[in-house]
């Protein structure tokens, strides 16, 4: 049996999910202008400095050990301000042609780059919500490169970047635009080993991707279920079954009623050869109704078919590998192919009742017990 790469495939898709442009990004108003009512009562003043005061008062770099020096022209004044943020916010709440109409202007003639970076950020986000990834990526890194964002803004966009390049299945360059934003903006996050994890595996790195996923955890104690499932898929890629089959029953015990994961855990068992164990998980399926497809089943039915035939408990094995198949076909979710009839046949024979298996036989067009040509029955499958 193989690992089901449906789940790793789903649980790698949460972690693409991000906004483009972080709080940080909107632009920053230079100057604010006086009303009427202010002038009159000669507080213009006032307001000004508490504007300074707000500003000496904003909330700390999130990125303070950055070794990238920050710009020092990071405001927008006037009008093109306001339709900045409208853009921003638009981009934001998904009205892309409103954002569209306000970012496009900015982005393509304004003489301050901050707001051209902002107005890319925003264009590369209504691009990635279209479905172009390239685009929204071109977009992105026109953003980056001017280098006229602050801090937060350029490092939260950097880090974007780098999930829209897995998103786009460019894992070289996901990796090399997430080790620049981790040794330039000098932060480490869970987040962002988990990244670094599901770009590692992608890589067919192995090691270094359950070494990067257990960092993350060890960093949080909100670690995610993708994560497990990153670090599962990696140690079944190395063959390596017994940290497999560790890591599945701790995910399992967490969420006991996962089939999909119970199946991967069933194949783990399967690769290390651990026949009872899953045996005993796919019964615990069985039980709970958990069994939807035809390979499951007639898997199942050939692992006690061929324990049987080894020598284990030989009538009760084979007795239960012709049950399943009987239950799946009940259910119709077994075919009465010829190839699952002689299985059924094989185990009844094995069993000792010779009239279950010449019934087997017949539906599925062979010779009964006995017969010259029934000498074939009974082969391992």
């Amino acid at each position: 049996m193989k690992l089901d790469p449906r789940l790793v495939a789903c649980g790698l898709c949460s972690a693409l999910a991000f906004l483009l442009i972080p709080a940080a990004a909107y632009a920053q108003m230079g100057g604010q202008e006086c009303s009427d009512i202010q002038m009159l009562q000669h507080k213009c003043g006032e307001q000004q400095q508490s504007n300074k005061k707000q500003q000496q008062t904003k909330k700390q770099s999130q990125y303070p050990n950055a070794t990238r020096k920050e710009p020092s022209n990071l405001g927008v004044s006037g009008d093109e301000g306001k339709t900045l943020n409208a853009g921003l916010a638009a981009a934001n709440s998904g009205d892309a042609a409103t954002a569209q109409k306000d970012l496009q202007p900015i982005a393509d003639s304004s003489k301050n780059n901050y707001a051209k970076a902002l107005a890319l950020l925003g264009l590369a986000q209504i691009k990635y919500n279209a479905g172009d990834t390239k685009g929204a990526i071109a977009l992105q890194k026109q953003a980056l490169d001017l280098n006229s964002l602050d801090n937060d803004s350029y490092f939260q966009g950097l880090f974007a970047l780098a999930q829209m390049y897995v998103a786009d299945e460019d894992y070289s360059d996901a990796l090399t635009t997430l080790n620049k934003w981790q040794q330039e903006g000098r932060k480490e996050t869970a987040d962002a080993y988990a990244l670094k994890g599901n770009i590692l595996y992608r890589l067919q790195k192995y090691p270094e991707a359950v070494a990067a996923i257990e960092k993350a955890k060890s960093m949080t104690d909100k670690s995610q279920p993708s994560w497990d499932q990153i670090e599962l898929a990696s140690y079944f890629a190395m063959d390596k079954y017994d940290e497999a089959a560790k890591l599945a029953e701790a995910m399992l015990a967490k969420d006991p009623n996962n089939s999909k994961l119970m199946m991967n855990v069933v194949a783990i068992y399967m690769n290390a050869k651990q026949y009872p164990k899953a045996l005993a998980l796919l019964e615990r399926a069985r039980a709970n109704g958990q069994i939807h497809d035809e390979t499951t089943y007639v898997n199942m039915s050939k692992l006690y078919y061929n324990l049987a035939v080894e020598g284990t408990d030989p009538k009760q094995n084979a007795t239960k590998a012709a049950q399943v198949l009987e239950e799946g076909m009940t259910k119709g979710i077994v075919q009465p192919s010829q190839d699952n009839y002689k299985l059924m046949g094989d185990a009844y024979r094995l069993a000792g009742d010779t009239a279950k298996a010449n019934a087997a036989y017949a539906k599925a067009g062979l010779p009964p017990v006995g017969s010259s040509a029934g000498k074939r029955h009974g082969k391992k499958h």
